[in-house]
């Protein structure tokens, strides 16, 4: 039995290979992982991609919820999220206590702005020592910002400065302008000495290995980790603290050399286990602003919760079986060859892979800082920053990005898989998959012109519009444009003729044009896919393979095992086996109709085929006829021939031999000249009409001879349903006679 099934497998498979391309069967050994060659069975292929899909499909479902599931409990983003956006309100939004109008950390234009919000509010905030009714803080209450979330470690304030050089001015100014002071860069960095806290002490310049500081480059210029930094002590209290920024403000501790001033500071929430770090960065611009800005980043760190455990088990079992992935992979390439590199889902897997391991590489360097902060000792961080949290911070999103961006690369994968549930999704992503070509040349040429437009508008608008100050933001700015998010009086007001120009064409090329060309290119990928149906017979017959597995494996379950879910299995039996009768007697009907519709053609054709013959009969009876005559007529012309050329010539010897033809020529002559005129001879007229009948008779028997013999090819079952026609005898055709049979005799022969 176990041979006649491996017969009949192999018999089912080589069938349906068959039925393939040679692209669907280089297609076939791709997908199961084997290079065609004379030594590669078919039959082995095909069931080797059955067993593999199967396995394939049920191990990436379980990956994917191992994915997903690791996913979103690394990081709480909901609580995440209200965490750090009540505590960006109530430092970006908290007012300026000394001034009549709403003046928060935004409105900071200009130093004098600076000094009043660090001697106001962040003593303020950081440094709250009473309760809302005026009773004091406990030593135990110190040190917290909303009365919940703990500074862990000291505040730092750090400066960056450069030093002055000499700038090319015209030399009208020459006099008068001595020197300048350029933008923030390395090369141009002040490193000297300033005044610092304790009053009467100078601060020095650090490096950023001794202040643990890492670059920053989230403000408009990149900012090295070095600088001047002065540590803030937790056991400071609301007083101290102002005292520290006023005596800062009182030495004037920024100056024309300053170009970025960076506070920063920790915080933990106890309940949700989640730090919180705080950057606020002034950035003293070499024209005269200052620009403020912010950064928040919620970090989970340390493993004090099961969900840390749980988020650490879960990402191993994902990356062992990544690693299964890549050398089930790595053995394809083994095994195809070159061949491997040729189809496009096994590029996106080793996409799919990379993002993984650069997640992988970030994971690795948070978690060994993140555990040494967690573990170690915390005596030092009353009076000093040992952290820097922004540098965590950064490495943390970093994995929790390429995370959140791998996401897309591991669901779109399953668009392998996918194709062999149901015909509909297999149409929808053959239809992405024959139109990644044109779409990839179509967002080319898109690029383009976006970037074209984004020039156009950064140049023109930059100066007077801030949505193109820069050419990134033009580009962006321009993307809202398609969305419907544009400002056209802004536009208009800064060039009255060029902004209106650019706004027009930019929507009728790019909205108009090009969008309507990206969704007739899927349309007609669409319709190529319905109409052409390029699902292979592999495919097809995989899907209906599962199928009957799931089938088999529900009823294996046994969910149907009482009673009335018996008595409804055998009605869905009755009634299945009713259809199929139904559909059996449907085609009995139409096997009886088409033979009827054929008997009827039969029939037509019979009698067409009587009238055809009778035609014959009656044409054999008038040529017969027609033969007989002709005879005797063609009798009286000789005879009638001979007389007259007796008459008119009577030099013509009875006895002397002459031919046929010489016989005639004088009887022609004699027509032709007889009283001077051209004149044929009535039996010679009668003789050629009589041969233009017969020669007609001829032709329409040979005819109708033809046609009947071409309707017998065709019906050769008809004959026997239809009388044998007639058939007339060949008349004798009229022999030419020989000179030597008619020398002596000038009647012709029949």
């Amino acid at each position: 039995m176990a041979g006649e099934d491996t017969k009949y497998k192999k018999a089912v498979a080589t069938a349906a290979f068959e039925k393939m391309s040679k692209r669907q069967q280089r297609a076939l050994f791709a997908a199961a992982g084997l290079k065609a060659g004379a030594n590669v069975s078919l039959a082995y292929a095909i069931d080797k991609f059955r067993r593999d899909k199967i396995r394939e499909i049920v191990f990436y479902m379980f990956f994917l919820i191992i994915f997903t599931t690791s996913a979103l409990i690394q990081r709480n983003v909901t609580d995440s999220h209200y965490y750090m956006q009540t505590v960006k309100d109530a430092i970006l939004n908290e007012n300026f206590p000394d001034v009549t109008w709403f003046k928060t950390f935004n409105d900071v234009a200009i130093d004098a702005d600076f000094w009043d919000y660090m001697t106001t509010v962040i003593p303020q905030y950081l440094y709250k020592d009473q309760w809302y009714n005026g009773q004091k803080y406990t030593s135990a209450e110190m040190n917290y910002v909303l009365h919940v979330n703990r500074l862990v470690q000291a505040p730092r304030i750090r400066q960056l400065r450069v030093n002055s050089q000499v700038c090319p001015v015209p030399p009208r100014l020459a006099n008068i302008i001595k020197v300048c002071y350029p933008a923030f860069s390395s090369a141009a960095e002040n490193r000297t000495s300033i005044p610092g806290w304790p009053p009467g002490t100078l601060v020095s310049y650090k490096t950023a290995s001794q202040l643990a500081t890492s670059e920053y480059r989230n403000g408009l210029l990149p900012y090295s980790g070095g600088g001047f930094a002065i540590d803030l002590p937790l056991y400071l209290n609301k007083t101290q603290a102002l005292d520290f920024f006023n005596y800062l403000k009182s030495v004037k501790w920024s100056d024309l050399h300053t170009r970025a001033i960076f506070f920063t500071f920790a915080l933990y929430n106890p309940v949700n286990g989640l730090y919180l770090s705080v950057l606020l960065l002034f950035e003293f611009l070499p024209f005269g602003e200052v620009r403020p800005s912010s950064q928040f980043r919620v970090i989970r760190m340390g493993l004090s919760t099961a969900n840390d455990y749980a988020t650490v088990l879960l990402d191993a079992m994902v990356y062992l079986m990544v690693f299964s992935y890549v050398v089930q992979d790595m053995r394809k390439i083994v095994a195809m060859g070159r061949v491997y590199w040729t189809h496009f889902w096994h590029w996106f897997n080793w996409v799919n892979y990379s993002i993984f391991m650069v997640s992988l590489y970030f994971k690795i360097t948070f978690y060994m800082s993140s555990l040494n902060y967690v573990s170690g000792n915390g005596n030092k961080d009353m009076q000093t920053a040992t952290m820097d949290f922004e540098a965590i911070g950064w490495t943390y999103y970093q994995m929790v990005n390429f995370q959140a961006f791998n996401n897309i690369f591991v669901w779109l994968r399953a668009f392998t898989y996918i194709k062999y549930l149901t015909t509909d999704i297999a149409n929808l992503s053959y239809t992405l998959a024959n139109a990644a070509k044109d779409c990839g040349l179509f967002l080319l040429i898109f690029a383009m012109v976006i970037f074209a437009y984004a020039q156009a508008f950064h140049i023109a608008f930059g100066t007077d519009i801030g949505t193109y100050k820069t050419l990134l933001e033009s580009i962006f700015g321009l993307f809202k444009t398609l969305l419907g998010d544009f400002n056209f009086n802004a536009i208009k007001s800064s060039n009255a003729y060029l902004g209106p120009l650019l706004f027009i064409t930019f929507e009728i090329v790019c909205y108009f044009v090009f969008l309507n060309m990206f969704l007739a290119i899927l349309n007609k990928s669409y319709s190529d896919v319905i109409d052409k149906g390029v699902d292979d017979p592999m495919t097809v017959e995989f899907r209906n393979t599962l199928a009957s597995n799931f089938k088999k494996f529900l009823q294996s379950l046994n969910f149907w095992k009482t009673e009335d879910g018996s008595r409804n299995q055998n009605e869905e039996e009755e009634e299945e086996e009713e259809e199929v009768k139904k559909i059996e007697k449907k085609k009995t009907a139409l096997d009886g109709e088409a033979l009827g519709m054929m008997l009827n053609t039969i029939q037509e054709l019979s009698s067409t085929v009587r009238g055809i013959n009778e035609k014959i009969e009656n044409v054999s009876k008038v040529q017969s006829l027609s033969g007989a005559g002709r005879l005797q007529v063609l009798n009286r012309a000789s005879v009638a021939g001979s007389m007259e050329n007796r008459d008119l010539d009577g030099s013509i010897s009875q006895s002397s031999p002459l031919s046929p033809s010489d016989r005639q020529k004088p009887m022609i002559q004699t027509d032709a000249t007889r009283n001077g005129n051209k004149v044929r001879s009535t039996s010679q007229l009668q003789d050629e009409l009589l041969t233009q009948e017969v020669l007609e008779s001829d032709t329409a028997l040979v005819d109708n001879a033809t046609l009947q013999d071409n309707l017998d090819s065709m019906r050769p079952n008809a004959s026997t349903m239809r009388p044998k026609p007639y058939r007339k005898p060949p008349l004798t055709s009229l022999e030419s006679p020989t000179k030597q049979e008619n020398d002596g005799d000038v009647t012709p022969r029949l």
